[in-house]
């Protein structure tokens, strides 16, 4: 099974909009493929919630235990310096010891890498591409 890191943007996304980000996260949800997190990334999210949407605190607890439940949860011991922002570089390092075979970001930083470690970055729309030709 297919396993992915998804940015922050992604579970930002897929919690407010309809759209890939959620498609992609209910594949998740159905176990059609393994989803790998850090404390990190999911604090980060946690964190847009509650700033940037005033997103009240019992639903941001919902979405952390939620999700810490359903994914594989890494907590790397290397820290990378790849890109410019260190967020980023928090879902290289997840991607990297989690042995993650993609990830899917709407992050232009990390878009513009290509892939890194030989996994590679994609928006949410390229996940449900892959999806639909395995069936």
């Amino acid at each position: 099974m297919l396993r992915v890191v998804f940015d922050s943007n992604v579970y930002i996304s897929a919690l407010l909009f309809d759209g890939p980000p959620r498609q992609i996260l209910e594949l998740a949800q159905k176990r059609q493929v393994v989803l790998v997190a850090s404390d990190d990334i999911i604090n980060e999210t946690a964190g847009k919630l509650r700033a940037k949407f005033s997103w009240p605190e019992h639903k941001i607890q919902q979405f952390v235990r939620q999700t810490s439940r359903l994914a594989e949860l890494y907590n790397p011991k290397i820290k990378l310096s790849v890109v410019e922002d260190e967020q980023d570089n928090r879902v290289l390092e997840c991607a990297v010891a989690g042995k993650a075979q993609i990830i899917i970001s709407g992050d232009n930083h990390l878009l513009r890498l290509k892939s890194y470690e030989n996994i590679p970055i994609q928006k949410p729309k390229y996940l449900t591409y892959l999806i639909e030709q395995k069936d």
